[in-house]
């Protein structure tokens, strides 16, 4: 989805006040739907992650098991992926060394990295929920956030409905592309993320080479 004739937007500067911390994993399996039970296993050990709006937990993923439990396999290429305010790396080396108790699965947390924003014109975020269903509701909310919050006109794909189990029920999101995103508008929707629950892998948004993929055929 595009807007048309609007003006290129003006070269601008952003300083992101987020960083991505990329943590080993040792493990073997995870449950496919884990979102939940990570968000609840890092807050009992660092409650802070919950007091900024902007700290995320990305989704854990692995690849399907045999065993039709709703389990997924593991290996030592499997990250934690955590996104926190710069000003509380040091603190996160509280989690080296811990143990994840994921109902019944254990992970043991290993060293990390950090690894800074990267201003690409296409972004994605595997989860995007607006607190509305309906993808007709679902793209006016974007188009609201995008037009309104970052001042931004560009190009948007939004992939198939997703349902996300929470303490609280369901949650219904979907996957969003955005492309042709300027370098400082990149940033900024990398560092705020968009919609809710970003502590449940919601909203965040990282790089991506190309739209190829998800671009629909008759593009």
């Amino acid at each position: 989805m595009n807007w048309a004739g609007w003006p290129e937007n003006k070269p601008e500067a952003y300083t992101p006040h987020m960083i991505d911390l990329q943590f080993d994993l040792a493990g073997t399996t995870i449950p496919a739907d884990n979102a939940q039970l990570m968000s609840e296993a890092l807050l009992r050990l660092l409650p802070w992650l919950g007091e900024d709006g902007g700290t995320g937990i990305q989704h854990l993923k692995g690849a399907e098991t045999n065993s039709g439990d709703a389990t997924l396999n593991i290996n030592r290429r499997t990250k934690m992926l955590v996104r926190v305010p710069k000003t509380r790396v040091d603190e996160m080396q509280r989690l080296v060394g811990q143990t994840l108790d994921l109902a019944g699965h254990r992970l043991q947390i290993g060293s990390f990295k950090t690894r800074e924003f990267s201003a690409f014109a296409n972004i994605y975020a595997h989860f995007v929920d607006t607190g509305r269903a309906s993808e007709e509701q679902f793209v006016q909310d974007v188009m609201r956030e995008l037009d309104g919050h970052f001042q931004l006109r560009c190009g948007f794909i939004c992939g198939k409905q997703q349902t996300l189990q929470t303490a609280s029920g369901p949650i219904y999101g979907y996957s969003l592309m955005l492309h042709d995103v300027p370098p400082h508008k990149s940033l900024q929707l990398q560092d705020e993320g968009m919609g809710r629950n970003r502590l449940l892998g919601c909203g965040i948004f990282i790089p991506h080479k190309s739209i190829a993929p998800v671009m629909p055929a008759n593009h």
